[in-house]
């Protein structure tokens, strides 16, 4: 793909090139973790994929799983100069630049555009999603020509969008005031949830001739500009959006005292109308203009930075602008704002993977928020919780007890929401069945491990009684009761499964599921015990109550003594499974050094009969629980399972490059690490349907629990620092026990300070000047 040019706070390009437009849709992405807009860019191109997303909006079509809907686009402009449409080429353009600036999340190109009659028109395009206000997004577009042209410039709201030919909105309702108001209201098929887009643009031009454009769902104004030599052309848009499932409209009920759902970060609502809400909000920003709106966003992202940037001093900017690059990510996919919300698999970026939340968030993303914002890994957890009467039913389909989270999770009432087909098999070409909904069970105790790891770092204990041990309990009752009685070992075997490695299928005794597993079922009985202590009995009543594992907790020892958890063979290293390390080998030469995609010679199918992982799943294992098993035996099942994995996941180089960092191989660390970052910045795997979330949240872990070496010991921070040759020293901050933390690491100390304030929403708990302490 093109070369990426980065900069300490900036994504560039320097050539317009079609066939690299989609990757850079995804990478120009921009948005709050309420609204994202692929960064499509404003003038027609074709194949272009327009996509605008509102977290948890979420419709389903025709019976299919539910997906965040495309809304209408507002970004779209059509210029034509003396009758041609402007639309770049390889030799009609020079100068050409395209930048992101992470630090305040503006987004610009420019370039000098020239006619087939050889007129030249020197071009601006700049946009940004506020952080002030999630509702509003803005654009602005400057033309100035070197001559006299007549010029056309369409703008408005584009309804004629799509996902993936999918259509989710009735036709809804049309209102236009040429060239100060634009309105387009309209509601989901299936959902029921209502929209509205309002834009007010402004022109700025010595002689033009504004008029409505109208079509089928579409409404917006038609410019006629009569431009002399010389004059720049200046268009602002202000566009909002509302939805009734926003907080300050929704009429559903919150579970928590403490709701957040009637508080938002640009006040109440000013009616009870989204319409006139979005007319209102567009219309005050219109007349504020783009630079005060951009200088408020701007001051919004610096408080962010201010709480999440890492600074890596070292010579090669690559890897502190793939630090930053993913911490700009971080923001505008979480939706910090409503705890009815996750993060999907692309964020806010592209339609892939329908914008559903996966076991990504507990063990990639949430570490970057639990140790930075804890309150926004609370509010994560939370989702989940409003999640568990879906994950109880799911249990109970299946004959178990307790709660069986979905693998792919959407709004909080739909469930499980797996697809159960996929993409045509390479070798059948029939549609690819999808198990993973049915059989990866790991995400139950991926989510009980991260209530756990959150009550570790904050002390929270009223998330804890209001709805984190319920969370545990009910996900130790499922593991206990999925598990089979094998009498011949005597032992309980969980029978299949897929864990993280997703080219192994229908297994049994998957070391990571079924270690996961036994720490849930341990750490109910643990919470069991602990409040039998200290005479929490009205607490236990509660939660006999609401989950009946009380009564069960001979049952479940019983289990969590018996059960399979599969033990290093003669060479020190763990059976994957119980088949695994049987099955024969495959020469995997091509596809981790010639850049050939194994998924391209074989299926999933014959995958399984050979010993390949497409991602970590052993090392997965010792990289969550490293305390596990002795340093050699991780030694030893690193080098084994690194040899075997092709890394088809985005999920993968992180999970190996932490753990080659605990075990002190730092160049091997460094080299996966730079992998990782590259997942998008280089094109290593393709970004063309969206960001690759997770690795985003993996370079957050490489950085501050690979190299920096942070880590919890016993409930104490430990820290045990491997940094890269190449860099001098790395600082970022970190919250522990409601204290923050400022943190330097070089090659010969750690450096620590408190700097000052409680984290929102945390108890207070006294921590030492030595962190952990």
């Amino acid at each position: 793909m093109e070369k990426i040019e980065l900069g300490e706070w900036s994504v560039s390009v320097s050539r317009w090139d079609r066939a690299w437009q989609p990757q850079m849709e995804s990478l120009f992405c921009q948005g709050n973790g309420y609204l994202g807009v692929r960064g499509a860019v404003d003038e027609p191109v074709p194949g272009q994929k327009r996509d605008t997303f509102i977290a948890g909006t979420y419709d389903s079509c025709f019976g299919e799983v539910s997906e965040l809907p495309n809304l209408p686009d507002v970004m779209g402009k059509e210029i034509t100069i003396d009758g041609e449409l402007l639309q770049l080429s390889g030799r009609n353009h020079e100068d050409y630049c395209a930048v992101l600036h992470l630090d305040n999340g503006l987004a610009e190109r420019r370039f000098t555009y020239r006619t087939e009659q050889g007129k030249q028109v020197k071009v601006k395009m700049e946009r940004f999603v506020s952080l002030k206000n999630r509702h509003l997004l803005m654009q602005r577009l400057s033309l100035i020509l070197e001559e006299p042209a007549e010029l056309e410039i369409r703008t408005g709201i584009n309804g004629q969008v799509s996902n993936s030919g999918a259509q989710h909105f009735t036709e809804g309702t049309r209102h236009c005031v040429p060239g100060e108001r634009e309105e387009l209201a309209f509601q989901a098929w299936d959902s029921g949830v209502r929209f509205a887009a309002a834009c007010a643009p402004r022109l700025t031009a010595g002689s033009y001739h504004a008029s409505i454009d109208m079509d089928r769902r579409r409404i917006g104004t038609l410019y006629h500009i009569s431009a002399e030599k010389g004059e720049e052309i200046v268009l602002e848009n202000a566009a909002a959006f509302y939805t009734s499932r926003d907080a300050e409209y929704w009429d559903g009920e919150s579970p928590f005292a403490d709701t957040p759902f009637k508080e938002t970060a640009c006040g109440k609502h000013k009616s009870l109308s989204i319409v006139d809400d979005a007319n209102a909000l567009a219309a005050e920003a219109a007349k504020a203009g783009f630079d005060h709106s951009l200088k408020e966003s701007g001051e919004a992202w610096q408080r962010y930075w201010d709480l999440h940037d890492i600074r890596i001093d070292s010579d090669e900017v690559f890897d502190s602008c793939a630090a930053r690059f993913a911490l700009y990510h971080l923001r505008i996919m979480t939706p910090v704002h409503d705890e009815r919300m996750n993060i999907g698999a692309k964020g806010l970026s592209g339609e892939a993977y329908k914008c559903h939340t996966f076991w990504d968030t507990e063990m990639f993303l949430f570490s970057s928020w639990l140790y930075t914002e804890p309150e926004v890994a609370r509010r994560l957890l939370r989702y989940r919780y409003l999640t568990l009467p879906k994950a109880k039913e799911k249990a109970a389909q299946y004959g178990c007890e307790g709660a069986l989270f979905p693998w792919e999770s959407a709004w909080i009432t739909d469930g499980e929401v797996t697809p159960s087909e996929g993409a045509p098999d390479v070798v059948t070409g029939k549609p690819i069945p999808i198990y993973t909904g049915t059989q990866e069970l790991h995400v139950n105790a991926d989510i009980a491990y991260a209530v756990h790891r959150y009550f570790e770092a904050t002390d929270d204990t009223a998330f804890m009684e209001a709805c984190g041990y319920e969370m545990i309990l009910e996900t130790a009752l499922y593991w206990a009761s999925r598990a089979e009685w094998n009498e011949e070992k005597k032992q309980y075997d969980i029978h299949g499964v897929i864990g993280p490695d997703e080219y192994s299928e229908h297994v049994s005794n998957n070391a990571y599921t079924n270690y996961m597993a036994s720490w849930n079922i341990n750490e109910a009985l643990r919470i069991l015990e602990r409040l039998r202590q200290a005479g929490k009995a009205d607490i236990l009543e509660a939660l006999e109550k609401k989950t009946g594992a009380v009564s069960r907790e001979v049952w479940m020892k019983d289990r969590a003594e018996k059960l399979t958890l599969p033990k290093p063979d003669g060479r020190g290293i763990i059976p994957q499974d119980e088949a695994f390390l049987n099955l024969p080998e495959l020469d995997l030469t091509p596809f981790k050094k010639g850049g050939r995609k194994i998924l391209e010679s074989f299926n999933v199918e014959q995958l399984c009969g050979y010993q390949v992982l497409k991602q970590a799943d052993v090392v997965m294992l010792l990289s969550s629980m490293p305390d596990l098993f002795p340093e050699d035996i991780i030694l030893k099942n690193y080098q084994y399972y690194e040899a075997r994995c092709v890394h088809d996941s985005s999920l993968s180089f992180n999970v190996h490059s932490m753990t080659a960092a605990r075990l002190g191989m730092t160049e091997e660390s460094f080299r996966l690490f730079r992998k990782a970052a590259g997942v998008d910045l280089n094109g290593g795997l393709s970004s063309a349907d969206g960001i690759h979330a997770a690795a985003m949240g993996g370079i957050w872990q490489c950085i501050v629990l690979g190299f920096a070496g942070l880590s919890v010991k016993d409930g104490r921070l430990a820290m045990e620092p491997h940094l890269p040759e190449s860099w001098r020293s790395v600082s970022f901050s970190f919250v522990w026990k409601g204290e923050r933390f400022e943190i330097t690491v070089d090659h010969e100390e750690v450096r620590y300070g408190k700097t000052g304030g409680c984290s929102k929403g945390l108890r207070p708990v006294g921590v030492t000047d030595e962190p952990g302490a």
